[in-house]
């Protein structure tokens, strides 16, 4: 298993931290990095998903498991096309989750830095707030559990035939240790009119599921405001809503590679494990605790490409820094 993880990744971590706790008079997050390495901590850092060489470049293939049979038939079918970007359009066709290792776009084409951004507000905390959430994996489930442990009644909506994919193991046992389990299948009616019970009482509404999905479910903000017009929501996906990427299908692996974070030396490779999942949960963490304030919009969605985005402005900026990754291959900070 790779040992790399971008240089800046634990320094906007610790940021985000603070700036959680600050909101909540708490020390609920305390050390970013025992959130970000939690793979490591638990013992539960799969490898990552390989580069695949793919015509003049590489391919994140960063496949669930039901996708096997069709990535083989994609494979097949777009074998003589040697673009990966091109590829990777055709791949989000079939609802693949493929992305294109890039290199770094141009220090102008980037914004902001090593920051949380916005201004902290009056600590207070949130014990009397009720969370539904319909997350999974990790970005979301360590959102929804920060908001757990400073006091927020968080209710995780799950079902036996979707199970969430870390389900049997100590992440998501340390993930989901402040909530309360909730079985229903909102695809099925019945599932349907059991959760927009809950949401008829709920605070906050957070959700990890695509555009796409949300839209089926009929869970967009526009399609909810009806029926429950104080309902916050907020939204985790993978692209920022504003790039071509906004509707892709992606993990923290893919999106690792679509950033150019995955390709400063001289050949793309994976990181450790899927870094962007817990900025990207820290992020909404603090997202979430400004909404619950009525300080930040009604209904927001935070992305986990914007929140490596800080990272990838620090690699932009820094040729010298880019050069000492392609040659170490590690973040030395932590691994040197």
């Amino acid at each position: 298993m790779s040992d790399w993880l971008p240089p800046g990744l634990f320094d906007y971590g610790a940021v985000l931290a603070v700036e959680i706790d600050r909101r909540l008079g708490t020390g609920v997050v305390g050390d970013a990095e025992n959130w970000i390495e939690m793979p490591r901590h638990l013992d539960n850092a799969d490898p990552a998903t390989q580069p695949v060489p793919w015509g003049d470049g590489a391919l994140c293939v960063d496949l669930g498991p039901d996708d096997a049979g069709t990535w083989e038939r994609f494979a097949e079918v777009h074998r003589s096309e040697t673009n990966p970007e091109a590829v990777a359009v055709a791949a989000q066709e079939w609802r693949l989750p493929v992305t294109p290792y890039r290199r770094l776009p141009a220090a102008s084409a980037q914004r902001g830095g090593i920051s949380a951004g916005g201004t902290v507000p009056f600590a207070s905390g949130i014990d009397d707030v009720d969370v539904v959430d319909l997350t999974s994996m990790w970005a979301g489930p360590l959102c929804t559990e920060l908001l757990g442990r400073a006091g927020a009644h968080v209710r995780k909506v799950g079902s036996v035939a979707r199970p969430d994919g870390l389900v049997g193991t100590p992440m998501y046992d340390e993930l989901n240790a402040h909530k309360t389990a909730v079985e229903l299948d909102p695809r099925h009616p019945e599932g349907r009119r059991s959760l927009d019970e809950l949401l008829a009482t709920a605070d906050l509404l957070v959700t990890s599921l695509s555009p796409r999905a949300l839209a089926n479910l009929e869970l967009l903000p526009e399609q909810l405001c009806a029926r429950h017009p104080r309902l916050r929501t907020l939204a985790i996906t993978a692209f920022e809503p504003d790039s071509p990427e906004r509707d892709w299908i992606a993990y923290g692996t893919g999106v690792h590679a679509a950033s150019g974070l995955g390709w400063l030396g001289d050949k793309p490779q994976a990181p450790a494990y899927s870094y962007p999942d817990p900025l990207a949960g820290l992020q909404a963490a603090r997202v979430a605790v400004d909404q619950l304030k009525d300080i930040a919009s009604q209904h927001t969605r935070v992305s986990l490409a914007g929140a490596i985005a800080p990272i990838v402005t620090r690699a932009t900026c820094s040729s010298t820094a880019i050069a000492a990754v392609g040659a170490a291959g590690f973040d030395s900070k932590h691994h040197g």
